[in-house]
This record gives C-alpha cells, structure tokens and sequence, in this order.
C-alpha cells in the first residue's frame, strides 16, 4: 500500500504478508478474531477491534486507534500487514484513513480512491466513512464579525 512497507488484505492474505513481504507487524481489526490468522507468524499481532458493516455511531475511538497503529508501527521502521476477514470493508476504512493520516491525500474521498486503486474490492460501510469524514476534517474558519 505505501513504499512496500504496509499492506492490505485480508485473513487469508496474512501468511503472504509474513513469508513474502516479510510484515512484522500484523494489525488484525476483526472483532470476532481470537488469534492470528497464521498462528506460525513471527509477527507481532495487534487486534484492534472494529465491527463488520456496523452502521452504530461511536466507532471513531477504534477507527483513530486503528489508524494510530499502523502509521506508529510504519514511523518506527516495522513492515506493518493490516487486514480484517475479507479485506474490504474495514481494512479500507483504516487504509483509507492511514493514506490521509501519512498525509497523501487531502480529502476522504481522494483517499479512498486510492485505496482502491491498491485493493479494488475496498468497499466503505456509511458510517465508518462518515466517521473518517468527521476525524479528518478540517476546522471551518470562523466568520469574521462586522
């Protein structure tokens, strides 16, 4: 996803991640998940957990969590795989979240995009892009008072 250093994918994709690209740092974000899905990784597993297709509001603490996570691991220089079950909906949540947070795209819609342009199947749940909407906006400059 970003100077073959993150990837994209999902559960089934995990042990790609490790034995060919080598992550060290495997971000899990299904909510059901109890282990690793390549439980022989030499990986770190981080589970952050985020609901599939949830539409309840009050899931930016663990989208940023999410997000925070991947571009911490990327900063301090670790290979980072990140992926729910099927690599669609959640992961492009946070992928589209990390490519805004890295600072390649200015707006949620670009960033998805590009997401997709890594992932084609990446497909946003409403309320999980309306919550990247409201933790990427920009403040809105005051009106000046005359």
């Amino acid at each position: 996803m970003h100077e073959d250093r993150i990837f994209i994918g999902g559960a089934a994709d995990v042990e790609f991640m490790v034995n060919d690209e080598k992550c060290d740092v495997i971000i899990d974000l299904r909510a059901e998940a109890t282990e690793c899905p390549y439980p022989e990784a030499n990986a770190r597993w981080i589970k952050v957990p985020l609901q599939d297709n949830s539409q309840e509001p009050g899931q930016e603490q663990v989208i940023q969590q999410a997000i925070e996570e991947v571009v911490n691991a990327y900063q301090n220089g670790h290979k980072v795989g990140l992926h729910c079950a099927a690599g669609k909906g959640r992961t492009g949540t946070i992928a589209t979240g990390v490519l805004l947070k890295l600072g390649l795209f200015n707006t949620v819609y670009e960033a998805e995009q590009g997401a997709k342009n890594i992932r084609e199947i990446i497909q946003l749940n409403p309320a999980q892009k309306e919550a990247l909407n409201h933790l990427f906006s920009s403040p809105k400059p005051s009106a000046k008072e005359e």
